[in-house]
């Protein structure tokens, strides 16, 4: 890893530099870079359900939770029935079969209220599907998202024409389908708690996310009211916490955004995750060299060890215009894109792009200035290594460091 791993992020740091030299042109070109890996994410993690049921065929959404899972509302394949078929596809997945794993549909008046499913299926070969991770921190004027596949909207691609006419031999996703609102409350009743949004929804929408800016899941769209007679119309979502109590509850262990935590459920021990430091530490000066695991670095004239733990390290320059941080931790049976994704969603960061057998993402650090973290794996099985490097990303002694790592 350390051949390799290096010389590839000195790389990556350089064409990182170069890009975002570009972008400091157009201020708005590193949000919409942004925007743009968030939809590619979600165009990726929505299905289109089709439930082709015993008596009529029927259409719903739904979103990957696991590796090989889907989280959808109970209603959407309610009417399956023994004899019918259930499929899932999208741009990413050739039409499949998917299996009901465990259903739960309450009605309001009884205790909770749940609408909530989980289906499997087998995912294609060669074809690296995202996986959304929840998050619980909701609340009045969030801007938020809603992805699916209203039939009003659906009803109007070539793909559809075939399942009109009852025809499922040749299944071919539509579009998924895109709007954005805002949280208008968190309300409560008999069926426990749901998100009020204005994101517009419709048939077809239910048991497609609700996600906020980073498109992490903040509930799943489960039901629309409108007043006909005045136009008013309100959407609702049950929230994350229940999804990911019911998932738990049913053997699928789902992925939650860093720094998240409920009562529901206990997420798995995670490394600790670095704060953007500022090398402001007294310099610890003499020694040359510093150790963090198995690797052994020599730090540049004018560097100095700013923060030093076991499996945690900050060194920079003394005038505090340059930081290197290196986290070491064990995957604990997770994949190294999952942890890459969480410790991006750390700082708010792009979603992690791989090259070889790296993941690099960039952020913004608490002074506004551009930041880049890249993970790979450890010389051991199932543990990674994290380097993330803050303020002047053209400072040379950023390379003369890393390269000296043995």
């Amino acid at each position: 890893m350390k051949k390799i791993f290096l010389p590839l992020l000195i790389f990556l740091l350089a064409f990182t530099i170069q890009t975002n030299a570009l972008a400091a042109e157009n201020p708005r070109s590193e949000f919409e870079e942004r925007r743009r890996a968030v939809a590619e994410m979600m165009e990726a993690a929505t299905v289109w359900i089709v439930v082709d049921g015993e008596d009529d065929i029927r259409v719903g959404s739904g979103f990957i939770v696991g590796d090989g899972y889907i989280m959808t509302n109970a209603h959407v394949i309610d009417d399956l029935g023994r004899r019918g078929t259930l499929y899932i596809l999208n741009e990413k997945i050739p039409a499949r079969e998917a299996k009901v794993v465990k259903s739960i549909y309450e009605s309001r008046y009884s205790n909770s209220g749940m609408d909530l499913a989980i289906l499997s299926f087998d995912p294609p070969r060669g074809v690296e599907l995202p996986i959304l991770s929840f998050n619980f921190e909701v609340k009045r004027t969030d801007r938020i998202s809603a992805w699916g596949y209203p039939a009003m909207a659906t009803q109007f691609d070539i793909s559809t024409e075939r399942l009109q006419r009852g025809d499922t031999s040749r299944l071919e996703p539509p579009p998924v389908i895109y709007t954005e609102g805002t949280v208008n409350a968190i309300v409560r009743d008999r069926r426990g708690s749901s998100i009020l949004h204005s994101a517009s929804i419709a048939g077809g929408n239910s048991g497609g996310p609700l996600v906020n800016s980073r498109g992490e899941v903040v509930g799943i769209n489960t039901w629309g009211y409108k007043e006909e007679d005045e136009g008013a119309f309100l959407n609702g979502a049950q929230l994350a916490g229940d999804i990911v109590s019911f998932l738990a509850d049913n053997g699928v262990t789902p992925l939650i955004a860093a720094g998240q935590q409920t009562p529901q459920i206990t997420a798995q021990a995670r490394p600790r995750e670095p704060e953007a430091p500022a090398v402001s530490s007294p310099p610890s000066r003499g020694a040359r060299e510093v150790s963090i695991g198995d690797y052994t670095m020599t730090l540049p004239r004018g560097w100095s060890v700013a923060e030093k733990e076991e499996d945690w390290l900050v060194v920079g320059d003394d005038d505090d215009t340059t930081a290197v941080a290196i986290v070491m931790g064990d995957l604990d049976g997770s994949s190294l894109r999952r942890m890459a994704r969480e410790l991006s969603n750390a700082y708010d960061g792009t979603v992690p792009e791989l090259d070889d057998d790296i993941y690099v993402f960039t952020f913004y650090d608490d002074d506004g200035d551009l930041a880049v973290g890249v993970v790979g794996e450890g010389d051991y099985e199932d543990q990674f290594v994290a380097i993330y490097v803050f303020g002047d990303l053209e400072h040379p002694g950023i390379e003369e460091f890393l390269e000296s790592m043995e």
